[in-house]
């Protein structure tokens, strides 16, 4: 038994296009696949789900910025 790890994109319609090694030409073998969403797909997936859940919490709270003081005039640096 022989493990290859590979990484792909499995494309809108659910489809997996899958080429092996041609040591494995014209031969049966059994085929396990395991779908593990990769790393950055769970970090999107969380960050969109933080989104969605703290959306608009603060809408009946504004933030509101009170009048900011002038600037002193700050010689350039050169």
């Amino acid at each position: 038994m022989q493990t290859l790890q590979l990484t792909t994109h499995i494309s809108q319609n659910a489809q997996l296009h899958l080429t092996l090694p041609p040591e494995y030409a014209n031969q049966e073998v059994e085929l396990v696949v395991i779908i593990q969403p990769s790393p950055n797909t769970r970090e999107k997936q969380n960050w969109l789900a933080f989104i969605n859940q703290t959306y608009g919490c603060l809408a009946d709270d504004p933030i509101d910025r009170p009048p900011q003081p002038a600037l002193n005039e700050i010689e350039a640096i050169l």
